[in-house]
């Protein structure tokens, strides 16, 4: 059994579609690089993300070649725009206005990021047979959907499901090419992925089952102890102190420590 990496995604524009790459350098902050670069916000200082406003499932983006040359569409009202994610903030604003006039201004951080956990705001790391087997649980969803979902950073194959357990219930440190990364936890989670990922519409009984179904399939090397509930997908990382970055590449191995 050899977990290698199989997908590498960043977001880099809060809560909207994600961009797939071959390799990413992480940053000194933990961060990958561009992933959640960039927020809208709103006259109350709410971020316009999904939890606030399930109105974003409704909209689109799609990325060609890099990380910022992005199409973002909203298909309900036939609306489509190319956007460089690098240069044209203002004008991707005043475009998002015309949908949401309460949006005030585009938040930028290439440092850190603007990560929910800003204790943990290192990669998300699922396996790819986690994202199978809860797909499995909601008849004829599809990984993708799960996927959409989730939004995890970086996907492992060659591992059975919830392995990625093992990368904060040992307690010890793991490398992935050059970076070498704590995990913190098993990711709580939201109403997010409750909801379609295309419509926003609600999936009855998803964190209920997402719970039930985590509790009985709990791998040996998860502790229970460490559960105070069981709507947790995903393992949260950040690095460890004598890391201050590298890169990421796909096909890498993820390998635990020994020590």
């Amino acid at each position: 059994m050899i977990p290698l990496v199989s997908k590498i995604t960043i977001y880099p524009l809060k809560s909207f579609d994600g961009a797939d790459l071959e390799y990413s350098d992480v940053l000194p902050s933990g961060a990958l690089e561009h992933d959640r670069e960039l927020a809208l916000v709103d006259t109350d200082g709410k971020y316009f993300n999904a939890k606030n406003y399930p109105e974003v499932h409704l909209y689109e983006s799609q990325f060609h070649n890099n990380w910022y040359s992005s199409v973002i569409s909203k298909p309900a009202d036939g609306a489509m725009e190319f956007f460089d994610l690098r240069s044209d903030h203002d004008r991707l604003l005043t475009w998002m206005q015309q949908f949401h006039p309460e949006l005030d201004t585009l938040q930028h951080n290439p440092m850190t990021g603007i990560p929910d956990d800003l204790e943990a705001n290192g990669p998300t790391i699922i396996s790819d047979a986690t994202l199978e087997m809860v797909a499995s649980w909601f008849g004829d969803m599809t990984v993708r959907e799960i996927r959409q979902r989730l939004r995890p950073n970086i996907e492992v194959t060659g591992v059975p499901p919830f392995w990625e357990d093992q990368l904060w219930a040992s307690q010890k440190p793991f490398s992935i090419g050059n970076v070498r990364l704590l995990g913190t936890n098993s990711c709580q989670r939201c109403v997010v992925p409750t909801r379609c990922s295309q419509t926003g519409e609600i999936t009855p009984r998803f964190a209920d089952i997402v719970a039930r179904q985590r509790q009985a399939c709990l791998p040996d090397w998860s502790d229970p102890a460490h559960f105070n509930h069981y709507y947790r997908l995903s393992t949260n990382t950040k690095l460890t102190d004598d890391c201050d970055g590298g890169n990421i590449s796909l096909g890498d191995e993820v390998i635990l420590s020994m020590d």
